[in-house]
């Protein structure tokens, strides 16, 4: 009997080729979590912008401005001279009957000769202060943990905050007065004066973030808005600083009075 030498040629042949198989394999797992990372980040995004857009539709319904428009209203509070240069803010929770409850509202502003440091924070970002007006704790802001119920739907997905300021400055291509009612005079007309209103929404999904609950919950409890010399982070700056996937939309609207001739009554003989 004659004994052949092996040379081992065909088990080199099938480790390359079992090699050649776990790399198409491993490409193929990566190529389909890509897809699914980028299927799952564009569905997030159309939740956001959706519920975003929701809270401005609340914003904007007209059967609802009589209410948003009195002292404590989502209109009339920062509409108060006291509060030009402060936020109302609301989170926008699907489980609650009424969009807005002024108990369930903050106000939150910055007061350059008392900043509060913010301790959750290992960056001692500055934090604005903050007022309860409805009397319970932070009530006005959406925050996640235990027992809290502010997100938007029962999924548990997603949050909506809303802030409401009056905007005492121009922004950019509008003139000054743009705002007020042509051919009126707030003096002679004795007309409410008209105010610029800033309506900013930002949604989140704490549930695709890593981050904790304090940094989520610290992040919401900024302002949405801040002039260049101010220390402050932003809630949007403090989200993308934390990786924390949200949207931001901002919306402005022109609120006054205006006059309008209903019919004209002639006499007759």
């Amino acid at each position: 009997m004659k004994i052949q030498k092996q040379t081992g040629s065909a088990l080199i042949v099938i480790l390359v080729v079992v090699m050649v198989l776990s790399v198409i394999g491993v490409m193929a797992i990566r190529s389909g979590i890509i897809g699914l990372s980028i299927a799952t980040n564009s569905q997030a995004a159309h939740i956001m912008d959706q519920n975003n857009d929701a809270a401005l539709f609340k914003i904007e319904d007209s059967s609802q401005f009589g209410e948003f428009l009195i002292g404590t209203g989502l209109f009339g509070y920062p509409k108060m001279e006291s509060n030009r240069d402060k936020e109302l803010v609301i989170c926008y929770r699907g489980n609650s009957k009424d969009f807005y409850q002024f108990y369930n509202a903050s106000l939150v502003y910055e007061n350059k000769s008392s900043l509060i440091s913010n301790d959750k924070d290992e960056t001692n970002y500055k934090k604005p202060i903050v007022e309860d007006i409805g009397g319970a704790e932070r009530s006005g802001f959406c925050q996640i943990g235990d027992g809290k119920h502010d997100y938007v739907s029962g999924r548990s997905a997603a949050m909506t905050q809303i802030a409401v300021r009056v905007s005492s400055v121009a922004v950019d291509g509008n003139e000054p007065f743009s705002h007020y009612q042509e051919g009126t005079d707030t003096e002679t007309g004795k007309l409410d004066e008209a105010v610029r209103l800033v309506v900013t929404t930002t949604t989140l999904m704490p549930v695709l973030s890593s981050q904790s609950e304090d940094t989520v919950n610290g992040c919401m409890e900024n302002l949405s808005y801040v002039d260049e010399a101010s220390s402050l982070e932003t809630v949007s700056e403090c989200l993308s600083r934390n990786a924390i996937p949200y949207k931001t939309q901002v919306s402005e609207y022109s609120l006054g009075q205006f006059i309008k001739k209903v019919k004209d009554v002639g006499a007759s003989l």
